[in-house]
């Protein structure tokens, strides 16, 4: 191992034994609570499951009789356990870890709080008397922080969480904002590799997870909540970030002089100046959010349509009067609404054939949207002019309720679906707005058969579009690497 590598070593804990976690053990279940983090736990974990408590005897439902699960200690069941999640009082945590230590655990989840971020000096020396019996030999996610979520695996903190894998890898410092995105991924049609809630970050913090999911064969795209790091980490994070590849989007919390504060009450963390993170998350070509909702939605249009450059868009409305909002918009965030090319023009206006129309950019079909081919035609056409990265377009849901329409076509939906796809065929992503405004059943159908395909659809503009230009900002700097 030359210099270089020694102290990559010793600046990112390693982790990588996480994809082959066999067995589990819930620490401290709790009849009170309805056995929650056994139940689920229990619900698709592939491997051995465990529960430790000292008086426990039985468990309905988990225990059947043919093979003992509850033991006094992890010390005492007689298999390995690669990972266990620790929901004990502050008091018995040390107890705990030096059991864990002894049985060679690999990974442990403390849920327990009131350390470092309870803002006390006996919460911080808890805290360090934490990392001191784990001995460097057992690695800690939180305390105060839910820990893992790895759905190939099965390990899940709450009940009904997707069991479906994906390529997304997300890091949160708060359990809470993991607990949305997870919840919301089926809804986005976004699935996770893992998802880890680290809260205090004693020993693994953001840094450590970020360089693992960047060297995850099974992540694809990284997102992360970040309030703050300890004192000492910032190379540690800009040496990760050179050496990304993949396409990262990045919430950072306290970045007002309120938010600080309350940062450093949730999880203790130092925040540090906005203008910092600001200039590191630039350089790196991070694309820096405002919100979870900006966050979840910058992921799900880089899921379906990977990294893109988007300058020149193509509008197709319903309404001339939509389509004019959406240009002012449009520009507003730095993008064109460019004119297509002569060649593609001319294919263009033959396929219009309504008064009322428009076959420039932007494409106003009116009434003859209700001529689903021709719809089909002019989007694919629009797409294959080289001059247009893109396409946008708003289709308010009564059109997808047959009782909205004179003449039934049964062919309508499943060709403006096709339609909606053709982002696919031509490699440039295509945005449907689907306005909120009635059949939220119909609007509930179209989201799920176009998740699907693949196709991120929106209720409104500000959704996605002022997400557009950071997008283009990350696809241009890692192709600059």
């Amino acid at each position: 191992m030359n210099e270089h590598e020694h102290e990559q070593k010793e600046r990112f804990k390693d982790i990588s034994f996480i994809n082959n976690i066999s067995s589990m053990a819930v620490i401290g279940v709790s009849e009170r609570r309805k056995f929650f983090f056994l139940r689920n736990h229990q619900e698709h974990f592939q491997g051995e499951l465990y529960a430790i408590h000292p008086k426990i005897k039985s468990i309905p439902n988990f225990d059947d009789g043919t093979q003992e699960k509850i033991f006094r200690t992890v010390k005492d069941v007689p298999g390995k356990v690669d990972f266990a999640f620790i929901a004990v009082p502050p008091t018995k945590i040390i107890e705990v870890i030096d059991d864990c230590v002894e049985k060679g655990v690999k990974l442990v989840s403390i849920f327990t709080a009131e350390f470092s971020d309870a803002g006390t000096e006996e919460g911080r020396k808890l805290e360090k008397k934490l990392l001191e019996h784990a001995q460097n030999k057992l690695r800690i996610l939180g305390p105060n922080g839910m820990g893992l979520y790895y759905p190939k695996l099965g390990i899940a903190w709450r009940p009904k969480f997707p069991h479906t894998s994906g390529r997304i890898g997300f890091i949160a410092q708060s359990g809470g904002i993991c607990n949305i995105a997870i919840y919301a991924s089926q809804e986005l049609g976004m699935s996770y590799s893992k998802v880890f809630s680290f809260g205090n970050g004693a020993d693994l913090d953001f840094v450590d997870l970020l360089h693992f999911l960047i060297n995850d064969s099974e992540t694809e795209i990284i997102l992360g909540y970040i309030e703050g790091l300890a004192k000492g980490r910032g190379v540690a994070l800009q040496e990760a970030l050179a050496n990304n590849k993949k396409p990262t989007i990045m919430l950072k919390g306290g970045k007002s002089k309120m938010g600080s504060v309350a940062a450093k009450t949730h999880t203790g963390t130092l925040t540090g100046k906005k203008t910092m993170w600001e200039v590191i998350f630039r350089q790196y070509g991070v694309i820096n959010v405002d919100t979870i909702e900006q966050l979840l939605n910058t992921a799900r249009l880089i899921h379906s349509y990977g990294l893109f450059n988007i300058s020149n868009i193509a509008i197709l409305s319903v309404s001339g009067g939509y389509g004019v909002v959406l240009v002012d918009l449009l520009a507003h965030y730095g993008l064109n609404i460019f004119p297509f090319n002569t060649e593609i023009q001319k294919q263009l206006d033959q396929q219009f054939f309504t008064l009322g129309t428009s076959s420039n950019n932007p494409l106003d079909v009116s009434a003859q949207i209700y001529n689903s081919e021709s719809i089909y035609n002019i989007i694919d056409i629009a797409l294959s002019d080289k001059n247009i990265d893109g396409l946008i377009m708003d289709l308010p849901t009564w059109y997808f309720n047959m009782d909205y329409h004179l003449t039934k076509d049964p062919n309508f939906e499943p060709t403006i679906l096709k339609a909606f796809s053709l982002g696919h065929k031509h490699n440039k992503p295509l945005v449907p707005i689907i306005q909120r405004v009635n059949c939220p059943e119909d609007r509930i159908r179209l989201l799920r058969e176009l998740n699907e395909r693949k196709v991120p659809v929106f209720g409104d503009p500000f959704e996605f579009v002022p997400l557009l230009p950071k997008i283009s900002a990350q696809y241009i700097k890692m192709k600059s690497r």
